[in-house]
Order: structure tokens, then C-alpha cells, then sequence
């Protein structure tokens, strides 16, 4: 099922994002998913940031890239305010139906939640947004050799949890 973006007369969306978000859509609700660990904040993180960027796209020199910054820091904003929420005892619950997810998936999943959120966005922009080191030193605001360092170290405790 694709889901395609709501015209509107007031707000139209423009073609090129709508575009990339239907050619994107699964691969960005991915990268939010193992940026912030819930199926519900991760789509709410993709409409938030396609809301976002929807104002300045024909702004944008690398409209990919664009909405990817954009899909992440939105996932990386729900995922500090949930633990926040958590924190001063507020719950909510955003929970993945188990139905939906492979034994694997939900052992990355939580491989990656247990990591610190500059190595776990590394590694999900690396390996599941495709993103080069420059991008993502660019993204997270580190040098290229700390991108490096970041993936590496969140791969090697990544393996270390998988044989757990």
C-alpha cells in the first residue's frame, strides 16, 4: 500500500517532494523507525519533517539529503521527548505490533536503542539511508574521522549485542 501526500488549495505540496516521499517513503519511515525506536513516532517524525520542509524545497541544493536531515532530526526530537516523558513518569506507548516485525528486526531494533544516539544515527544513516561519511559529519556536526569512529564502535556493539 503507498500512501501518497494530501493536495491541498491552500498548501499544495510540490511536485518534487512529492515525488522523492513516494520513491523514499519506506526507506524513511526506516531511518526514523531505527532512529527512535517506534512505529508511531516514526511516521509522525516523517510528516512533521515533510510538513517542514514542504516551505523551503525549491530552496533546497540537495533535496534528498534535504529531507533526510530533515526525517532525522525529527525522529532524533521524538526520541529525546519520549525519554523525557519517561523520565517524569509520564508513559505513552508507541509500541510496534510484534505481528509486523521478524524476530531480527526486533533484536536490531533494540540493539540500536541501546546505543548513544550519535552512534546510533550514524549507523542508521550509513546503513539504511545509504548516506556517505560527508553527509553524515555534515548531518551531526562531527568530522569525517568521528563519523568513521562513531559507525565503527556502534557495529562493533551492535555484534557484540547480536551474539547475546
Amino acid at each position: 500500500m503507498t500512501e501518497t501526500l494530501p493536495a491541498t488549495e491552500a498548501a499544495p505540496w510540490p511536485r518534487a517532494l512529492v515525488e522523492l516521499y513516494d520513491a523514499e517513503r519506506v526507506q524513511l519511515l526506516r531511518a526514523a523507525y531505527l532512529v527512535c525506536g517506534s512505529t508511531a513516532m516514526a511516521e509522525d517524525a516523517v510528516h512533521d519533517a515533510l510538513v517542514r520542509v514542504s516551505t523551503r524545497w525549491d530552496s533546497a541544493e540537495r533535496p534528498r539529503s534535504y529531507l533526510y536531515v530533515a526525517v532525522v532530526n525529527a525522529a532524533r526530537d521524538a526520541s529525546r521527548h519520549a525519554r523525557r516523558t519517561q523520565r517524569l513518569g509520564r508513559t505513552r506507548t508507541h509500541d510496534v505490533n510484534p505481528a509486523e516485525l521478524s524476530l531480527q528486526s526486533m533484536a536490531l531494533r533494540d540493539a540500536l536503542a541501546r546505543l548513544p544516539e550519535r552512534q546510533r544515527v550514524a549507523v542508521v544513516l550509513r546503513f539504511f539511508a545509504d548516506w556517505d561519511d560527508e553527509e553524515i559529519a555534515r548531518e551531526i556536526g562531527v568530522r569525517i574521522a568521528t563519523v568513521r569512529s562513531l559507525v565503527h564502535r556502534g557495529v562493533a556493539r551492535l555484534r557484540e549485542e547480536w551474539k547475546r
